[in-house]
């Protein structure tokens, strides 16, 4: 996993991009659609933001397993939080950081208490 997060983290300053070439949903899914290619991906369900939120949060338990706050965090989890009404997901790094993608923006580390309210999923292989 090492290698993979060395391998995004040269990527930092990617802009933004909401669809993959097969009309898939990347947006801040990038960076978890980049660790985990043999994962499925998903078309978006609606325009509404809300809907996107829940359908986005069962395609991931589909494949992944939630982590307690009890638990550490172990680098290349998925963490999902609500974020201005949307569904928002980052990749843990470490320390308390995070490699995640905002609408509009690029690439960048970012820090995990940025977050009031999340989950942390972990990748079922």
């Amino acid at each position: 996993m090492e290698d993979k997060i060395e391998e995004l983290l040269k990527q930092i300053g990617r802009p933004y991009e909401m669809f993959n070439e097969d009309g898939t949903y990347q947006g801040c899914f990038y960076p978890v659609q980049f660790l985990y290619p043999e994962k499925p991906r998903y078309k978006l369900r609606s325009d509404d933001d809300d809907q996107n939120y829940w359908w986005g949060c069962e395609k991931i338990k589909e494949h992944c397993h939630e982590v307690t706050k009890d638990e550490f965090y172990k680098p290349g989890d998925i963490v999902v939080t609500r974020f201005k009404n949307e569904l928002h997901v980052a990749i843990f790094w470490q320390f308390g950081k995070i490699i995640h993608v905002f609408r509009g923006h690029t690439l960048q580390i970012g820090r995990l208490k940025m977050f009031g309210d999340f989950k942390v999923f972990r990748v079922d292989r």
